[in-house]
């Protein structure tokens, strides 16, 4: 396994060192980690997604943005910048994959979107949390939503805008957090979630070994 930074110039007065390991050499699959606006990628639902990607053999980058490097807090107004150094940060990897998937979480799944619109690569998606602002992206790749049902940052209005061909799991009771207040069940939403991590893993890298025997 090789630990590597990447270095990114930031506007909030700071070098932004984005965590890029690599489990082998010539890997062609790579987890993309993009936290929330005040939730980093060493909390449970990220943590887990970037520990799961390495053992089925992803390559994995874990990104933090300007803001959160600053320890700023984040003007909404400067989102683009936030997308520009994401964007920057990814374009310096993404052509050495095959195999692309972006794990967000809630404002990091609008920036997700905003990523993969600019990248000429094929990219698939979990959106953990998402968005009112992220539909857009939802509807237009491949990906599964999970959320919650008490989230009242993603209400039933929203889901109704998703197309019926998305995968959407609804985790019930379940704030923005993906909790419940109760420790136990919030273990029993972890443990489902990772499971459903380690589906998509292995079914994305079997279509991946599909398209090399044909």
């Amino acid at each position: 396994m090789k630990f590597e930074l990447i270095r990114v110039p930031s506007f909030w007065g700071t070098e932004l060192n984005q965590k890029h390991i690599s489990v082998q050499e010539r890997n062609r699959k790579l987890v993309v980690l993009f936290p929330g606006r005040n939730y980093s990628c060493e909390l449970p639902l990220l943590y887990y997604a970037g520990n799961t990607a390495l053992q089925l053999d992803y390559d994995l980058l874990i990104l933090e943005y300007g803001y959160q490097a600053a320890r700023m807090s984040l003007d909404l107004n400067d989102l683009p910048k936030v997308i520009d150094e994401c964007f920057e940060s990814i374009k310096i990897i993404a052509n050495n994959y095959d195999q692309v998937i972006f794990i967000s979480k809630s404002l990091g799944t609008i920036i997700a979107g905003e990523v993969h619109r600019r990248l000429q690569v094929q990219i698939n998606h979990i959106f953990l949390t998402p968005l009112v602002e992220t539909i857009e992206f939802i509807n237009t790749t491949n990906g599964i939503v999970i959320f919650g049902s008490k989230d009242p940052l993603f209400i039933v209005e929203s889901v109704r805008q998703i197309e019926s061909s998305q995968r959407i799991i609804e985790i019930p009771n379940a704030d923005h957090g993906l909790e419940t207040g109760n420790v136990e069940e919030n273990l029993s939403i972890l443990i489902f979630i990772v499971k459903t991590y380690k589906e998509i893993l292995i079914d994305k890298a079997c279509e991946d070994n599909s398209r090399d025997l044909v």
